[in-house]
């Protein structure tokens, strides 16, 4: 049996087909939201799938495709993902546990299952989250903030001069008085492009920094998302990568609804 894990994100929506539920690695595939039934159809409709489970932060209008997708090719209903206390180890001290997000929620629970320490996870995508385990499960809280895109497009909303920029690594640094690369760039393009990105990078340097400081510095610390690579590779901090975060845990969530032989 073959089971298809769904991260709907902001920007996009993310997808595997899982055929076990111990195997250490798995292949996904992105899509956009312009065509989101026809490309899903087409993407899944050769598999035979007998659960399906959905972590949803966009609007309620993707998951309705989703669940028509799904429902039309093989007459089942998707499992969709909310916080639940007391679960996989995790509570939080949400006030309103419902309006966690979900994505960090479950990517918290892969957190958890990899690392059973006190933990702080970083998720880098269209907003950048920051969240903190304690060593017993217990989600203290965390913060949020715009992510690179959101960042550099409120620039180009919000001023009558600066240009909109995508979202491109500078190829190529200006050389200073000693004839080394230079963090300064010499185009607006690369000043928004590098000051969002310092920006962002000295911001989770600092929280984390804090972090450590108050949960100890055994903290672990994971970064997930698609900014993640290149913010991390300007913190001195430790991370460990992990790059399908959110549908590692959608593999555990799956594990717990559908595989008879762990309960």
């Amino acid at each position: 049996m073959s089971y298809l894990l769904i991260d709907a994100g902001n920007s996009c929506l993310k997808l595997a087909i899982l055929d076990e539920f111990d195997c250490s690695e798995f292949s996904y595939n992105v899509l956009d939201y312009n065509n989101l039934y026809d490309d899903l159809y087409a993407m899944v409709s050769n598999c035979v799938v007998s659960g399906v489970v959905v972590c949803n932060v966009s609007n309620s209008d993707v998951f309705h495709i989703i669940s028509d997708v799904v429902y039309n090719l093989w007459r089942i209903e998707p499992h969709q993902i909310f916080v639940q206390q007391n679960k996989f180890g995790l509570s939080t001290r949400y006030n309103n546990p419902g309006l966690l997000g979900a994505d960090r929620w479950v990517a918290l629970i892969a957190a958890r299952a990899e690392f059973n320490k006190t933990l702080c996870v970083v998720d880098c995508g269209t907003a950048v989250t920051i969240d903190v385990v304690s060593e017993d499960g217990m989600h203290i809280g965390g913060l949020i903030t715009p992510g690179l895109n959101t960042a550099r497009d409120s620039l180009g909303l919000k001023t009558n001069n600066l240009p909109f920029v995508e979202n491109t690594h500078v190829d190529k640094k200006p050389e200073n008085n000693n004839n080394k690369p230079s963090f300064l760039a010499i185009t607006t393009q690369d000043a928004i492009l590098g000051g969002t990105l310092y920006q962002l990078s000295a911001y989770i340097e600092r929280i984390v920094t804090e972090i450590k400081q108050e949960f100890g510095e055994n903290t672990e610390c994971i970064i997930t998302g698609g900014d993640a690579e290149q913010i991390q590779a300007l913190i001195l901090h430790h991370f460990h990568y992990r790059e399908t975060l959110v549908l590692e845990g959608l593999k555990i969530v799956a594990k717990d609804l559908f595989d008879k032989d762990s309960i």
